[in-house]
Parts: C-alpha cells; sequence; structure tokens
C-alpha cells in the first residue's frame, strides 16, 4: 500500500471518528411553553423552570434545588422527566418522575388569565403525599399597568382563614392591616408583578428590634373556591398570602364583599 492510499485511508478514519464523537443536538420541548416560568398557586410555595435535562426550583434565598434529568415524554400538553436527586443517607442517586400537564387558562377551571396556563405537576414516588400541585403561567403583561391592580378583586377586603393571617385591604401601593389589637397599620409597598392570578408586593415596615427599616416580598395568589374546594368557608375566592417563599396567611374574600 502506497504512501497516498495510507494518507487517505487514515483522514477517512478521522472524519468518520469525528461523525461517531459529534454530540447529538439537544432535545427541545415540543410545546415551549413548557420553557416559561411556573408560579405556585397551591401551598407548595415554589418557583419552577423547566429545561429537557433539568428542573430548577425556588422558594426563598434559603431554597434552590436543581435536579439533573431526562426527558422521558414530551407532548404538546404534557412533559415527564426522570429526575436524580442523590439521597446522602442511602449513598445512591434516587429517581422521580416529574409530570407537568398544561390546560389553558378558562373561568371553568376558575383561572381568569385570559392567555395564561395552568400546569398540574404530579411527581412519582412521592413519600410525603400524593396530591396534584397546581401552577401558573401567567400571560404576558409587559404593559400592565403600575398602578393599579389588573384584576380589581385585589382591592376586595381579605378576611382571615388561618391563625396567622389579618384581616387585609391591599392597594398597589399599601398593605394595611388590623393587628391583634384591632388597630391599623399601613405599610408602604411597591407593585413587582401584576397578573390577573396573582400579586407580588415588596412592602417595608420599621423594625423595632433592628431599630430601622426592613423590605421583604409577599405575594398574593387566588384561587377559585367550588364544593369541592377546603377551606372557603363559604367564600367565592381563597387567597393565599406567601412572604419570600413561605406561606404565611390564607384568606376568603366573602360573597356578600363582593356584592353577592
Amino acid at each position: 500500500m502506497n504512501k497516498i492510499s495510507i494518507l487517505g485511508t487514515s483522514l477517512a478514519l478521522l472524519v468518520s471518528g469525528c461523525h461517531l464523537t459529534e454530540q447529538q443536538p439537544e432535545e427541545k420541548f415540543v410545546n415551549p411553553v413548557f420553557y416559561e416560568k411556573m408560579i405556585s398557586a397551591s401551598y407548595a410555595h415554589f418557583e419552577v423552570q423547566l429545561t429537557p435535562t433539568s428542573i430548577y426550583m425556588f422558594s426563598s434565598e434559603s431554597y434552590k434545588y436543581n435536579y439533573t434529568c431526562k426527558l422521558i415524554n414530551n407532548q404538546m400538553d404534557t412533559v415527564s422527566l426522570e429526575c436524580f436527586k442523590y439521597n446522602y443517607k442511602n449513598e445512591k442517586e434516587e429517581t422521580q418522575v416529574f409530570t407537568y400537564t398544561l390546560k389553558p387558562c378558562t373561568k371553568e377551571n376558575l383561572c381568569l388569565d385570559e392567555g395564561g396556563w395552568l400546569v398540574y405537576q404530579k411527581i412519582k414516588p412521592y413519600k410525603y403525599f400524593d396530591e396534584t400541585l397546581t401552577y401558573i403561567i401567567p400571560s404576558k403583561s409587559e404593559d400592565a399597568p403600575k398602578d393599579k391592580f389588573v384584576n380589581p378583586l385585589f382591592y376586595k377586603k381579605l378576611s382571615p382563614v388561618s391563625k396567622n393571617a389579618r384581616t387585609t385591604f391591599l392597594t398597589p401601593t399599601s398593605l394595611t392591616y388590623l393587628d391583634l389589637y384591632d388597630k391599623e397599620v399601613v405599610e408602604k409597598c411597591k407593585m413587582l408583578e401584576n397578573t390577573p392570578m396573582f400579586i407580588t408586593l415588596e412592602c417595608s415596615y420599621y423594625n423595632d428590634f433592628l431599630k430601622r427599616m426592613k423590605n421583604y416580598i409577599v405575594r398574593y395568589v387566588l384561587q377559585g373556591c367550588d364544593d369541592k374546594t377546603r377551606y372557603c368557608y363559604g367564600g367565592a375566592w381563597r387567597v393565599l398570602e406567601n412572604e419570600s417563599g413561605s406561606a404565611i396567611g390564607t384568606f376568603v374574600i366573602d360573597k356578600k364583599d363582593m356584592g353577592q
């Protein structure tokens, strides 16, 4: 075999090897809506961001978690990811399957955000409870007003139904509540998010212990009340209060306060 043929054979093998070692293109979600940030609409107060190879969960600065995943189901309305989480006690990687199902927001499913989406999350196996967690992908709201709520329900009186909640009134620039002595307390706020299903405010108050003003972020999420909804106590809507990743209160908007 002459030098030219040897050189040609070597080049052919090199090119073939390059093709074999080329990385396969990253798999993409069939439906790009699954790339959008999901805001919790139930008692697990998380924001979730999906990619075909990961799930990022954020609840507060003290709780952030990245799952490494493999996409095992990729449809327009449903995706499933098999994810790995290291179990230090058993010194092994455990797997869980996270399934996310999309439903468009409609009045029939008690979602008022026209153009938005509800996302239902199921985890298997899950050792704590086997229920569906609900998230909202809000409609695009870059043009949402800064000086008034998109949804006027957030102006209504919020009546407490949990022990740690207080009668509360909201505006885009303030949070007013009644303390243990029925004294009105008013905090100044700035609106960070304004959607038909949730609002987020950054508020400030004077901390007597630290002797200075302290800021915190609080979100209020609407949940519809129907015959199957627990702890609504005859209210038309339930409102979940979530401060910096932790649940701090549950309210209802009474039908009488809505003029019903």
